[in-house]
């Protein structure tokens, strides 16, 4: 029974640490930007890839390249242009992240809430 305690919570800290990247046929045109935008987020409202495009990623289906059109947009209306975002490492499809104020990533804090339940969760049962 330990040993499936001990499964349950290192499978726990691996999949709350692991780093979620977009595909990588779509990232090769990122490829001269920061990381920070290399994420599912840059084209999708959620970080699993799910749940539709944002203002970004929808800008770059239609246009399907990363054209100077597409660099000139500020598809998320918040007064920089995709360009200036991409650069910046911000997320060109969220208005809330731009140059000078970053979106917050809640990785860090999630696989420590998670590791924490799953200790008292094992402690719990011993």
């Amino acid at each position: 029974m330990r040993v499936v305690r001990i499964a349950i919570l290192l499978m726990a800290f691996l999949l709350l640490t692991h780093p979620v990247f977009s595909r990588p046929e779509y990232m090769k045109n990122f490829k001269e930007f920061p990381e920070d935008v290399k994420k599912c987020t840059l084209c999708h409202i959620q970080s699993s890839g799910y749940g539709g495009l944002n203002a970004f990623g929808a800008d770059f289906a239609k246009i399907k390249s990363l054209t100077p059109e597409l660099m000139q947009l500020d598809s998320d209306s918040d007064s920089f242009s995709n360009i200036e975002e991409l650069r910046a490492g911000t997320m060109p499809g969220n208005p809330e992240s731009y140059p000078g104020k970053r979106t917050p990533d809640f990785t860090a804090w999630i696989a420590v809430i998670g590791l924490v339940v799953a200790a008292l969760f094992t402690a719990r049962k011993t």
